[in-house]
């Protein structure tokens, strides 16, 4: 009887090991391992100001960060609001910098003004606009009347929709990173016979010598079938920080809302992933999934240390930030 059950027991544990094998190789094929360690909720959910935010650092050390939100008793559009901040831990909401305005990108220039670009619905909305703001202090802008950029139009001639704007300043001139959307099967030679509908994102980038006048980068930063991202539909929302002689991009990959899908793929795949770059265009996935939860990451350099914040959505409406420290 205990030589029966014994055998038991040891063939239960091999069909346990053999699930956590399965699980590993088959169900969770893009985990990777997080080198960062979380500090906490930085920014909590109070009121729906704070999604997809940028950092800027100010000339006196301390920190702004922008985001967008329809905000407490707003009248339903989106605003950019502002925090600040000179630990990059304790946030100050300071309120509402610009009207109907989403997906801030900030830049500190070097006479001291701050360039923020934003993206706003043109002609009814049925197209968006890269449009521009200047300050002298960070609170008080003073928007271009007319858009930098249209979709549909110039540089953006056959591209539906623009989003989660990244800018980053280079030796001569910038870069701004940004997710192009709204593309379906019918966009893609090789994905015409296909029967699925859902639309996909990838990453693309914009170049400028002055920041004012961009040209489209050829081809694709993160493309949304990239290795390992083949059967995912969506690559983007990024981040982008130099360290040494190599550009470092933090991305959020994941699936379409619309896709009938299985949630444990859903659930296990989707996340943070890291590339890699030497010139800021070509770039290789060299990490997989470092979060597997939260969206819209920001990197924030503060002397030695490497800090990332993750917009964290929740059920009840609004979201919160959080930060991790890289190890």
């Amino acid at each position: 009887m205990k030589k029966i059950l014994l055998i038991f027991i040891i063939l239960i544990l091999f069909v346990f090991l053999l699930l956590v094998l399965f699980w590993k190789i088959e169900y969770n094929p893009l985990a990777g391992f997080s080198r960062w360690n979380l500090e906490g909720t930085v920014i909590e959910n109070q009121q729906d100001t704070n999604q997809n935010p940028d950092i800027i650092q100010l000339s006196n050390n301390c920190f702004r960060l922008y985001s967008h939100g329809t905000g407490t008793g707003s009248d339903g559009l989106m605003n950019i609001y502002s925090y600040k901040s000179c630990n990059g831990l304790n946030w100050e909401f300071e309120g509402e910098r610009i009207h109907r305005a989403a997906m801030p990108a900030a830049i500190l220039e070097d006479d001291g003004k701050i360039r923020l670009y934003f993206q706003r619905g043109f002609e009814n909305d049925k197209q968006q606009a890269l449009m521009m703001a200047i300050s002298d202090d960070g609170l008080n802008f003073e928007v271009e009347k007319m858009p930098l950029l249209v979709t549909g139009q110039g540089e953006l001639e056959g591209i539906k929709t623009i989003a989660h704007f990244e800018i980053i300043k280079l030796d001569k001139g910038y870069r701004m990173y940004f997710d192009e959307g709204g593309l379906v099967p019918s966009d893609f030679e090789k994905y015409k016979n296909e029967n699925w509908t859902w639309p996909v994102w990838r990453i693309r980038s914009l170049y400028s010598e002055d920041g004012l006048n961009w040209v489209l980068d050829t081809g694709v930063r993160i493309d949304y079938e990239q290795e390992p991202l083949k059967y995912m539909q969506r690559a983007g929302s990024c981040a982008v920080i130099k360290e040494g002689n190599l550009y470092h991009m933090y991305f959020v990959a994941g699936f379409s809302p619309w896709e009938d899908l299985k949630q444990w793929r859903r659930w296990s795949w989707s996340g943070i992933y890291e590339a890699i770059s030497e010139n800021g265009l070509d770039w290789k996935i060299v990490d997989k999934n470092i979060f597997d939860k939260g969206t819209d990451p920001k990197i924030l350099r503060m002397g030695d240390e490497i800090r990332i914040y993750i917009s964290e959505g929740h059920r009840e409406g609004g979201n919160s930030i959080d930060s991790y420290l890289k190890k």
